[in-house]
């Protein structure tokens, strides 16, 4: 056997292995046979039509590029059946079908007991009468049923096709047979040894696919979600980024391996490849940008979801929110606003409402278009309390102390057991000089939150500041140090306890170890604690 068909025998076995189990590895290997059939021997004309085959399914050549292939075929060798088939094939999917059926009847000249080619000419009829919507030929229709039926009969007598039948049906057994005998095992709770089967006979093959799907169910069920993730990969792969496949693993991967990221990216991009007209995907892929901290991609992510859907409230929301990230914050008010007209939830819209008054509030200053917005979300909500107090720290912030006070109370009336609600309104009474009233609020809040340091330093405050009890101050400014180590005021505090208490050296370690706290976390200015630490020693 000379090395030329040696080299063809070789690619036409890789060819068949391709079509019983559609591997890239085999379609590679075929395609190299091929090409290095007709660099040794330029005169092997199926070497050109199996070739253009394969490129064209790869998608590596234009149609026009195969009749060329399979044109040359015919011409090395005009008696070939088979590449007169081939090139009425892609004739046919060319859109010449008078020019397709004249190459399937001379196949048939040549070799008249092929199923095969009548089959294929039957199908050409079929397509032509489909394409012409007006003159269908009697003709044609006659011709399409006889090649059909006496196609359909010589195939139970053609050598080929019961040869790739029974391959076919062999290779689809032993399937089954590992399936059968996996399910027995499933049902008798041996899932490791049904697992183990369904590993032994999972390859790269496209039938795999439902192996996979056994072993990742498996897996799942005994809490593998790292082996169940790699099932349901080979099986997006398999699949050929099949969409129901790629849906799928998605949803496993946010019901259990949610910190993903990079893969649940990877998979809605596959998705938006298939499906480019989805919006939806395009809105899932913002969110994970966002999540990334990717803030230009969440950007261009939602803008393509608006795109495809333009009135869409929630994608106005989640474009106004990655506006906000990037401090872009005049177009993110537009975008709240045309997603609070849509009002396609109320509970949504309040949300809504308060994310466009805090923009009100904190970056343009306007207050009062703040608590016009947030007023609007009261009406909107069952969940009043966290809006009062939005509203109260508005007028917190503005010192209209007496408004603030009044809204404190009207979410302690919503959220009775609310500590930091306490201490924001002993901090108001405080701020009206309400000394006694601070200390109930300030003590009701420890009494709610044993561990909240912010209400021991101010309770501290009140006692130093506003009854001139160092004493009692420096207890609560231990407790609040004792608490969070780090807390540079209430260690700044205490040192102003002891200072009060004359206890110098103590207080200026404590002003030298507020100074280093302040280089991590600037709660203070510096020149603050240095006066202090100074001013202990002056005479």
């Amino acid at each position: 056997m000379t090395n030329a068909q040696m080299t063809l025998d070789s690619a036409i076995q890789a060819h068949q292995r391709y079509l019983l189990k559609e591997t890239d590895e085999d379609l590679t290997s075929a395609i190299q046979g091929y090409i290095d059939v007709i660099q040794n021997n330029p005169k092997e004309q199926s070497a050109y039509y199996h070739l253009a085959t394969l490129l064209h399914k790869k998608g590596q050549i234009e149609t026009t590029s195969a009749i060329e292939q399979c044109q040359k075929a015919v011409e090395i060798n005009p008696n070939d059946a088979n590449a007169h088939i081939y090139l009425g094939y892609f004739l046919s999917l060319n859109g010449e079908f008078d020019k397709a059926k004249s190459e399937f009847m001379e196949a048939i000249r040549l070799k008249p007991s092929s199923s095969r080619t009548r089959l294929a000419l039957a199908i050409t009829m079929l397509e032509k009468i489909k394409s012409e919507t007006d003159n269908k030929s009697i003709k044609d229709y006659t011709n399409l049923l006889y090649w059909g039926l006496t196609g359909s009969v010589m195939s139970l007598f053609d050598k080929a096709s019961i040869k790739m039948f029974v391959k076919n049906i062999k290779d689809d057994l032993s399937y089954a047979k590992y399936k059968a005998a996996g399910s027995f095992l499933e049902k008798i709770k041996s899932d490791k040894k049904a697992y183990n089967l369904y590993l032994t006979k999972a390859d790269n093959s496209k039938k795999s696919i439902s192996l996979y799907e056994r072993m990742a169910q498996i897996a799942i069920k005994k809490k593998r979600y790292d082996i169940a993730f790699d099932c349901l990969n080979n099986i997006v792969i398999l699949s050929e980024n099949d969409p129901i496949r790629l849906v799928d693993a998605i949803e496993f991967v946010e019901k259990y391996q949610s910190e993903k990221t990079d893969t649940l990216i990877d998979y809605y991009t596959l998705l938006v490849n298939k499906y480019p007209e989805v919006s939806k995907c395009y809105y899932e892929l913002g969110h994970l940008y966002l999540k990334k901290e990717e803030k230009i991609n969440a950007l261009s992510a939602f803008k393509l979801a608006l795109e495809h859907e333009n009135n869409n409230p929630y994608y106005q929301n989640s474009l106004a929110y990655a506006y906000v990230q990037l401090e872009q914050y005049d177009s993110a008010i537009e975008l709240y606003k045309k997603a609070l007209e849509k009002n396609p939830d109320n509970e949504w819209s309040s949300i809504v409402a308060q994310a466009l008054a805090a923009i009100y509030h904190q970056v343009k200053g306007n207050h009062d278009a703040a608590i016009s917005m947030l007023q609007n979300a009261l009406l909107l909500t069952n969940n009043k309390a966290q809006i009062y107090e939005a509203i109260a720290d508005i007028y917190y912030d503005t010192e209209k102390l007496d408004d603030a006070v009044d809204y404190y109370n009207f979410a302690l009336k919503e959220d009775s057991e609310n500590p930091k609600l306490y201490s924001r309104l002993a901090m108001a009474y405080w701020e009206k000089d309400e000394i006694e009233k601070a200390i109930i609020y300030y003590s009701k809040a420890i009494e709610l939150d044993s561990s909240y340091e912010i209400a021991y330093n101010n309770l501290g405050v009140v006692f130093l500041d506003g009854l001139d009890d160092a004493n009692r101050a420096k207890q609560y400014f231990k407790t609040a140090t004792e608490i969070n180590p780090d807390y540079t005021l209430a260690c700044f505090n205490l040192a102003r306890s002891y200072e009060a208490l004359n206890e110098k050296i103590q207080a200026a370690k404590l002003y030298q170890k507020s100074l280093n706290l302040n280089k991590i976390k600037k709660e203070l200015d510096d020149l603050i604690i240095q006066e202090r630490l100074y001013k202990l020693f002056e005479t």
